[in-house]
């Protein structure tokens, strides 16, 4: 059982066909999938309509087990919770995401929030850049 297969027991959740493919295409990815991509990735090998998926990710979304971030695509992306905060870099002319994994930032920002007086639970930051050159 995956760690959110296993999530999904403990917050009361059947582990139904569909709602499992779709929790294996999330422990899959490294990257921030959205509803379509989900859906194709689920449908290699399945039979999932897009409706199932987008029903069942609203589910996993309201359970607290995924994230969604819209980004400036317009389109609902999404990713497991579990892993760690990390900022985004959106690439404003292609709109490819990445993901920025660097410790001394997170350090930084629990630094700052203790300077006001607060501990930090969570954060969320997207960096809007264009390619040098």
């Amino acid at each position: 059982m995956t760690p959110l297969e296993a999530l999904c027991v403990q917050r009361g959740l059947r582990l139904t066909e569909h709602r499992r493919i779709v929790l294996e295409v999330l422990e899959a990815s490294d990257d921030h999938p959205c509803v379509r991509e989900i859906h194709r990735r689920a449908a290699d090998g399945h039979r999932i309509g897009i409706a199932t998926v987008y029903r069942t990710l609203n589910t996993l979304v309201e359970a607290g087990m995924v994230k969604r971030q819209v980004f400036p695509d317009g389109k609902a992306h999404y990713e497991r919770v579990g892993r760690p905060s990390h900022p985004h870099l959106i690439d404003v002319a292609t709109g490819t995401i990445v993901e920025i994994d660097d410790v001394d930032l997170e350090t930084l920002l629990e630094q700052e929030a203790r300077k006001l007086g607060y501990h930090l639970v969570d954060f969320s930051l997207k960096l809007f850049a264009r390619p040098r050159g």
